[in-house]
């Protein structure tokens, strides 16, 4: 089997390849902490949760929190903005920084569901 390329594959340079200089224009893309969507999505996830956790008798046990899980996932059904944004910012890696704004339990609790709810939902 013979292959003929009668065009140039790859480039051919000759002569000094040092690369110098700062590296300039560098872009990072990346949900932190100072984001204010962040803040809002997290300020609003704990105040579902406050209204549903007095609520639960036990809400430290492992009914407890599917109970508070499944109630915080019927009132953000309910706002299907609010769970756009939960989608995106899962995508984006925003979960953790979520997480430590929020400085509430449940709302740990109630991402680690949502988060393994999205990855079990077939792709489309």
């Amino acid at each position: 089997m013979t292959f003929n390329f009668n065009a140039p594959v790859g480039q051919v340079i000759a002569g000094d390849q040092t690369v110098t200089g700062d590296n300039i224009g560098t872009q990072n893309n990346y949900y932190g902490i100072d984001d204010p969507n962040t803040q809002e999505l997290a300020n609003e996830l704990v105040e579902i949760l406050q209204g549903i956790v007095p609520q639960i008798s036990d809400p430290t046990s492992e009914a407890g929190k599917e109970i508070i899980t499944a109630a915080a996932m019927e009132e953000i059904e309910k706002k299907p903005t609010l769970k756009d944004r939960l989608v995106a910012a899962f995508k984006a890696g925003a979960f953790e920084a979520i997480k430590k704004i929020a400085k509430n339990d449940f709302v740990e609790v109630f991402l680690t569901a949502f988060k393994a709810g999205l990855e079990a939902k077939p792709k489309k």
